[in-house]
């Protein structure tokens, strides 16, 4: 890159020179620690997903199966939106546990971080209860 658009007066450059080209990382970073972003990127899945199934659901009990079927057939590319849901909520926890057993295995549970642990223990824990409540709603 030009060293001239780097070192540029502007803040706007400069900012992009420090947060995305010259950002400091350590020598150990691999593959394992993208773990945590795939997951919040299929956890977003999940949000969006989730949305546009709710503007076609029916939450009573006589017809929640009705809203389901009307979704698989009647919607445009709703059996598709479906399943994306679906295997998404697998993928959004098969990510979070890779990304829990590397936290696990680099011993972020330790002293000086076990408070950012324990907070990650308390959103899996939410996420499990949310997830029930979500398998168990139609």
């Amino acid at each position: 890159m030009n060293k001239r658009l780097i070192n540029s007066e502007n803040p706007l450059l400069k900012v992009l020179s420090n947060h995305i080209i010259d950002y400091p990382t350590p020598v150990n970073i691999n593959y394992a620690w993208s773990f945590g972003s795939l997951a919040g990127i299929f956890f977003a899945l999940q949000l969006a997903t989730g949305i546009f199934l709710a503007m076609h659901y029916t939450p009573n009990v006589d017809l929640a199966f009705a809203s389901v079927e009307h979704i698989m057939r009647d919607v445009k590319n709703g059996w598709l939106l479906r399943y994306m849901h679906s295997n998404g909520a697998s993928m959004v926890f098969i990510m979070i546990y890779i990304h829990m057993g590397k936290a696990m295995f680099y011993r972020s549970y330790t002293h000086k971080r076990k408070h950012l642990f324990f907070s990650g223990v308390l959103i899996f824990l939410l996420m499990m209860g949310t997830a029930f409540i979500g398998y168990v709603l139609p």
